[in-house]
């Protein structure tokens, strides 16, 4: 992180955008095991630990927070048949996220904001499991 929030949040969104594109999302999957287009380094493996850690299941409700593209709380939700609130500060992630929670057929049990860590908009208790990922910020 810069210092600068908005430094941040503009290099985030070139991020987001070029993630997209092949190369980015063919070193993914085979770096990740992901197509996410995913700007963090957890690996399925990694993510698939983290399921049985915090035994997610159908009725949990789980927080991402610095969600970026929906990686990894997307995959949870698919993976674990929980739901999950992917929140990330930066428009591109979040509407990233949004089209992978279309796209995965998670629009029941998924949702996607804009918004920080530390002013979320849920409320205290209303989650059963919080992951954060690859966030330094």
């Amino acid at each position: 992180m810069t210092g600068d929030p908005s430094l941040d949040v503009e290099r985030f969104e070139q991020r987001y955008a070029s993630s997209c594109e092949p190369g980015p999302l063919a070193a993914e999957l085979e770096a990740l095991g992901t197509d996410y287009r995913a700007t963090a380094y957890t690996t399925r493996e990694q993510a698939d630990e983290l399921a049985q850690l915090l035994r997610l299941g159908p009725g949990d409700l789980l927080l991402d927070v610095g969600a970026g593209c929906g990686w990894p709380g997307l995959y949870l939700a698919t993976t674990s048949g929980c739901s999950v609130i992917s929140a990330d500060p930066v428009l591109e992630g979040a509407a990233a996220s949004g089209d992978r929670i279309a796209v995965d057929g998670l629009r029941s049990r998924a949702l996607a904001l804009v918004a920080v860590g530390e002013q979320l908009p849920i409320r205290h208790g209303s989650v059963d499991a919080v992951v954060h990922v690859d966030v330094m910020c």
